[in-house]
């Protein structure tokens, strides 16, 4: 009965050991960090390790994994197995090129994927297929030269795709017709020549679409019929030429229109713009229009900033509706709109040439010679008539040089800068000088008081001659005052005697 008894216990107290044990393992493997790694919660930060492997000791209860900046190389068959909490995964800054087509199964909760700045150059059609909550999917600076057809299926609940700075040619047919939800589309720095009109089908709620540099050389706006949510279409930097619209339909959504850095060098008629009546921001910069009709400046009518700068306008009459425009533009524009054309007129701002030379105003050869006498003022001396000829002064021959008035203001401009020089560097001298005092005090203060005690020595010197010089009486002045007359010559030079007067402090008087 002894036994049974202790039996009974020692299976009571194993069953309640066990739960504790294990409850005490989960928590160790919750609290593992993989060695060089920086452990926060659940969230992993394996970052510029040098890792050529992915660690294998990462919590089963991981939601978030950071293996940027590491030397991975590829992606094997389930490599993130047992990770199924994962909800965020970031590769960019590796040099991964080969990523097997099952390498993110098991991680079907994962909602943001970074595989930025890599060496990947395909996907196949299936490597995306495990992780259908995807929110953001970045594959942007890789090599990528083609996308499969059914590259990004099952991804409804993407809202942003980048794919930038890659090498992609072309774009499939309906590839992203899974991706409703989509509201960024980033294919911006690519070798991209032209699009297929079922491109976009199915992205009922992009919102922004990067397509800048990349290598379009005509637009046909009729491409975008399906992008009802587009607000910011990004289109600068191409080899644009040629705008067109071959469809009428309105797209009312379109806010901005980015077509800066290209080509344009007109439209194709005023239905470019027209379908497109809410438009607030239009950017023209750094094309080759000359001038822009009236009929396109009339379907400007929501815009509130405009760009147009950089282009060759040739600022003739074709010029005069732009200017009108650009005097009622409430909204905000650039400034530096330059002249290109004529060569009078190149360098002006297209206002101001307007405004001077009256180019809307007067005909073409009148404007031409306003321009030319404006610019160049001239300063003509009077002849006047010499007084030694009477006749009328010759009139000056042609094409004689008339002097100007350069020259002296020449010698202002030099007398003035001199001027300046002068005050500059007396200014800087005196501050050396004052400077090398200062040093000198500081830096050597035995010699300065050993100066100090000089200047009184001296000083005290100077006060006791001053003392001495009032205490000596003043010396008497003696002097001889001798005159002697006509016949007194005579007389000393017979008998060697004469009168003789002799002064001391003019009162004492002596004959010889």
């Amino acid at each position: 009965g002894f036994n049974v008894i202790r039996l009974l216990s020692g299976s009571a107290v194993a069953l309640v050991i066990a739960p504790t044990v294990l409850l005490t393992m989960l928590a160790s493997a919750e609290r593992g960090c993989p060695k060089g790694c920086r452990c926060e919660g659940k969230m992993v930060y394996c970052e510029s390790q040098k890792l050529q492997e992915i660690p294998s000791s990462i919590s089963a209860g991981c939601l978030g994994l950071s293996l940027r900046y590491n030397s991975l190389q590829k992606l094997k068959y389930n490599q993130f197995k047992g990770l199924n909490q994962l909800t965020w995964l970031y590769l960019d800054h590796n040099h991964i090129s080969n990523i097997d087509e099952n390498a993110f199964s098991g991680i079907r909760r994962l909602k943001e994927l970074i595989l930025s700045s890599n060496r990947i150059s395909y996907f196949l059609n299936n490597t995306f297929r495990p992780v259908t909550n995807l929110r953001n999917l970045d594959l942007s600076y890789n090599q990528l030269q083609s996308l499969g057809s059914e590259q990004f299926r099952g991804l409804r609940k993407l809202l942003s795709l980048h794919l930038r700075s890659n090498s992609l040619r072309t774009i499939p047919v309906r590839i992203f017709q899974d991706c409703r939800n989509l509201e960024l589309l980033d294919l911006g720095y690519n070798r991209i020549r032209s699009l297929a009109r079922n491109v976009f089908a199915g992205m009922i709620r992009l919102k922004e679409l990067h397509l800048e540099h990349n290598q379009f050389s005509k637009l046909n706006l009729a491409l975008f019929p399906r992008l009802v949510s587009l607000q910011n279409l990004y289109l600068q930097w191409n080899k644009i030429s040629v705008i067109g619209q071959t469809m009428s339909w309105t797209w009312s959504s379109l806010q901005r229109l980015d077509l800066s850095g290209n080509e344009i060098e007109a439209f194709s008629g005023p239905s470019v713009f027209q379908c497109v009546p809410n438009l607030q921001r239009l950017n023209l910069d750094s094309n080759k229009l000359t001038f822009i009709g009236q009929e396109i400046l009339d379907s400007w009518i929501s815009l509130n900033d405009i760009s147009l700068a950089g282009n060759i306008w040739e600022c003739s009459r074709n010029i005069c509706s732009l200017v009108n425009w650009l005097k009622s533009f409430k909204g905000l524009r650039e400034n530096t709109i330059i002249c290109a054309s004529p060569k009078e007129l190149q360098g002006v701002n297209v206002i101001d040439a307007v405004k001077n030379y009256s180019i809307c105003g007067k005909s073409t050869t009148e404007r031409f010679e306003l321009a030319r006498a404006l610019p160049k003022p001239t300063f003509k001396p009077k002849l006047s008539r010499p007084k030694h000829d009477s006749k009328a002064p010759l009139p000056p021959t042609v094409g004689a040089a008339e002097p100007s008035s350069e020259p002296e203001h020449d010698t202002e401009h030099i007398s003035f800068h001199k001027i300046i020089a002068g005050s500059v560097a007396l200014f800087l001298s005196v501050l050396v000088i004052l400077l090398v005092i200062y040093v000198s005090w500081k830096r050597y203060p035995a010699s300065m008081k050993q100066l100090q005690q000089r200047s009184l020595m001296r000083r005290h010197r100077k006060k006791k001659r001053q003392s001495l010089k009032q205490m000596t009486p003043s010396t008497q002045e003696f002097y001889v005052d001798y005159k002697p007359t006509n016949t007194e010559t005579s007389e000393m030079l017979l008998n060697g005697t004469g009168p003789c007067t002799y002064n001391k402090s003019g009162s004492r008087e002596c004959e010889v």
